[in-house]
């Protein structure tokens, strides 16, 4: 009997320390969170019709049938019912900052879903939903204890509002452009929050984790109901909701951390979204200007388009799931990346940014295709437009003349590492201004400004990068014979200053060139599969005219070859093949026909050779005959269209 009262006493003595503890309290909050998830959300299926809360098909969606979008309502209420008792009735387990910012968040927050329902159930012009977002975002701002913290770095309150401000109107916009697919928006939401609630956890902050966690099964509960195919959506309050909640733990977490961590943090936060957010950016900006210079109409930067990820991924014939898996294994690997040099220190700094040059070299030719192709056109565009020449050399004679400037300065701070004391000495001065001189007599004298850049060969760069370092060479010969000190710094600022303003005045010259062979390699060189609707074509013939019209893809407008695609060449050289023209593959001679035919949906061979025999004229259109193939010529005549001129049958 004493063994079972001791045994019982002892059990008691254990759960009442459980319980003083308050682990089984937090187990209990995230599991009501969960379950009011799912209930509510079950509810919202129900009520959203009632409310006119739908999603109707269209154009731009995905979906087939109407669909409530009202799961953003319950996961909001789900938890802030569960994060208000939780601070009611578990003070110590909810003692964090963001346990603390609560009733400021409950407030910001509830502007917001206002500002979203209405916008889901009437639609809202982009700039009043925008001013909803930047009303929301102050009044948080104003309700909650100013840091005085940005990136680790004291500011003023005024800089400090603007900085946050901007942060979670750019972060609301990134999840609401992304919301497009089932189960997207909601799991790239999930990621991030418990991207940072790890993240807190590491450092100690058990409590503001345990409140990221609850918003991630508020979250999971609805995710039951979205998984493909979706019986809810968030809507935009909902989408809305996770970007500002997102923004606001990230900040407050990141304010208060030193500078890498801060800069970093909110890229693990959102990766995807905001990649999204500034690809979608960039392609409206250039849409726009294109689209003005032809005299058209504006293309708004908040206006709609079926061009973001999810839609990519979808016309190369993916499922929603597959896409969906694909973007939050991004997410995933981007967020990995980040949390690397905040985890280890500024060792992970390396593998930080290999990562992400891999992601950023795969991205430019698998993701922004379309961006490219868009910037490629608008440089076309922008090369024949009749502007004053005299305009642009003033404006790159203004540039040079600063970058020039900068970039001694910059080496002086660099290279010298007394500058403070040298900054405006005789030495520094007589340096400066016989370095921007001879740079600018050098410029002039290789007629930089009135060369035509945008048709510029990889040689014209070599060759005005040579006269710099000639430049520069002088101006530290100049300054030597000159000043009997070289308080500037020597020979270790020349080779830095050198460098920099190599880099500084060939970089705007060589863009253009960089996005049309990026537009080009965008536009053609992308192998497709059968199933593809462009029209594919085989250049035989990888020679000279080859070359010359491969450089005439490039100087054309990418936008001229839509529908049709070149995908590689054709020579019955036996040493070309398996290389690359340009980067065009060479896939061998004219027994390789049969077998592209079977891999590739090829549609006409383009002959871009000249004087060919006319035997292997008459081979060439057999061949193309038998497969069902046009067969065209291309000339020395560069006409306005990829395949200016038919082979006469006298020819053949």
């Amino acid at each position: 009997m004493h063994f079972f009262i001791a045994t019982f006493v002892s059990l008691q003595l254990m759960v009442d320390r459980i319980i003083t503890s308050g682990w089984i309290g937090v187990a209990v909050v995230l599991a009501a969170c969960l379950l009011l998830s799912l209930a509510l959300n079950r509810l919202m299926i129900r009520v959203g019709p009632l409310l006119g809360l739908m999603d109707q098909p269209g154009e731009r969606r995905v979906h087939e049938s109407a669909v409530p979008r009202a799961g953003g309502i319950a996961v909001w209420l789900s938890f802030l019912a569960c994060a208000w008792a939780g601070r009611a009735f578990l003070p110590q387990a909810f003692g964090g900052v963001l346990s603390q910012q609560l009733p400021a968040f409950t407030i910001a927050s509830a502007v917001l879903m206002g500002v979203g329902v209405i916008d889901d159930r009437f639609g809202l012009r982009p700039w009043v939903k925008l001013n909803g977002q930047i009303v929301s975002a102050v009044l948080f701002f104003l309700l909650v204890p100013r840091t005085g913290l940005v990136f680790g770095i004291d500011v003023p309150p005024f800089l400090e509002g603007v900085v946050f401000v901007s942060w979670a109107v750019l972060l609301i916009n990134a999840f609401n452009l992304i919301d497009g697919l089932d189960g997207l928006c909601g799991g790239l939401a999930a990621i991030s929050l418990m991207v940072v609630a790890a993240f807190q956890a590491a450092g100690g902050d058990a409590s503001d984790a345990l409140v990221l966690s609850m918003m991630a099964a508020a979250v999971a509960g609805f995710l039951k109901f979205n998984i493909n195919p979706a019986r809810i959506f968030l809507g935009d309050a909902g989408s809305m909701l996770m970007g500002f909640t997102l923004a606001t733990a990230a900040s407050q977490v990141g304010g208060r951390r030193a500078v890498l961590a801060s800069i970093l943090l909110p890229i693990a936060v959102a990766g995807v979204p905001l990649l999204d957010l500034l690809l979608a950016v960039w392609r409206r900006g250039t849409r726009n200007v294109a689209s003005q210079w032809r005299g058209g109409g504006e293309v708004r930067l908040f206006g709609a388009d079926k061009d973001h990820l999810h839609h990519r991924l979808l016309a190369r014939g993916m499922s929603q799931r597959k896409v969906v898996l694909i973007l939050q294994g991004m997410a995933i690997a981007i967020a990995a990346l980040m949390l690397v040099p905040m985890l280890v220190g500024e060792k992970g700094i390396l593998v930080t940014v290999c990562g992400l040059t891999l992601l950023a070299l795969f991205g430019l030719r698998h993701v922004a295709q379309v961006e490219l192709v868009q910037t490629g056109s608008l440089i076309h565009l922008a090369v024949k437009r009749r502007s004053g020449h005299s305009t642009r050399r003033i404006r790159f004679f203004i540039y040079d003349l600063i970058v020039l400037t900068l970039a001694v300065w910059a080496a002086l701070v660099l290279g010298n590492r007394h500058a403070d004391g040298v900054l405006f000495s005789s030495g520094w001065v007589r340096y400066a201004t016989a370095f921007v001189a001879l740079q600018m007599s050098v410029l002039h004298l290789m007629r930089v400004y009135t060369r035509i850049w945008t048709r510029a060969l990889p040689g014209e760069f070599l060759v005005v990068a040579a006269g710099l370092i000639l430049g520069g060479l002088a101006a530290e010969l100049v300054t030597l014979v000159l000043g009997k000190e070289a308080d500037h710094g020597g020979w270790r600022t020349t080779v830095l200053a050198i460098a920099a303003a190599s880099f500084l005045v060939l970089l705007p010259r060589a863009l253009p060139q960089l996005f049309r062979e990026l537009a080009l390699d965008s536009a053609h060189r992308r192998l497709t599969r059968r199933n593809n609707h462009q029209r594919q074509w085989l250049v035989y013939g990888a020679g000279d005219l080859g070359s010359l019209f491969v450089r005439y893809l490039m100087d054309c407008n990418p936008l001229e070859f839509s529908g049709r695609q070149v995908s590689g060449f054709l020579d019955d050289f036996p040493p070309l093949k398996g290389r690359s023209l340009a980067g065009f593959p060479i896939f061998g001679g004219l027994d390789m026909l049969d077998e592209l035919c079977g891999r590739y949906r090829i549609d006409g061979i383009l002959i871009a050779i000249r004087n060919l025999d006319p035997q292997r004229l008459h081979d060439i259109r057999d061949e193309a005959s038998r497969l069902g193939l046009e067969v065209r010529l291309w000339g020395d005549e560069l006409e306005s269209h990829v395949i200016p001129t038919e082979i006469p049958d006298a020819v053949i």
